[in-house]
């Protein structure tokens, strides 16, 4: 087999890049602890709830355990965590599809809600989203 063929995809990822096209990163922080710092016992299912979300939305994700997060409420209380982070990439078109990111927000909504959290985490590229108001 030639070197050429045994590493096509070299061709493809070379093409991608001089086209222009993007993909772009999505990350939603599954917490561990609600906001009174009690442990969820379901983390792992809305992990799981998360994962088939991104697959059905845009085609696929990664799930990250993570040794530990913090975070500051506005009022000043530090929250400790040990999330699951939900990797994702996507197409540009798929992230800028109304219906799509509302049905994430949804989920990101219902999840806070419903874990009793100050904020849910949803990163897309470089930049972070707190998600306050569930209902």
């Amino acid at each position: 087999m030639s070197q050429k063929r045994l590493f096509e995809e070299a061709e493809t990822i070379i093409s991608v890049l001089h086209s222009g096209e993007r993909q772009d990163l999505l990350i939603l922080i599954i917490p561990s602890h609600d906001k009174g710092k009690r442990l969820l016992n379901n983390q792992e299912q809305w992990a799981n709830a998360a994962l088939g979300l991104f697959a059905d939305l845009f085609g696929g994700a990664t799930a990250f355990k993570t040794f530990k997060g913090i975070y500051k409420t506005d009022d000043g209380e530090i929250l400790e965590d040990i999330p699951i982070l939900i990797e994702c990439y996507a197409k540009r078109t798929d992230v800028e599809d109304r219906d799509k990111l509302v049905e994430l927000l949804r989920f990101a909504k219902r999840m806070g809600n419903e874990t009793r959290q100050a904020a849910v985490a949803l990163m897309v590229n470089d930049v972070f989203h707190e998600i306050k108001h569930f209902r």
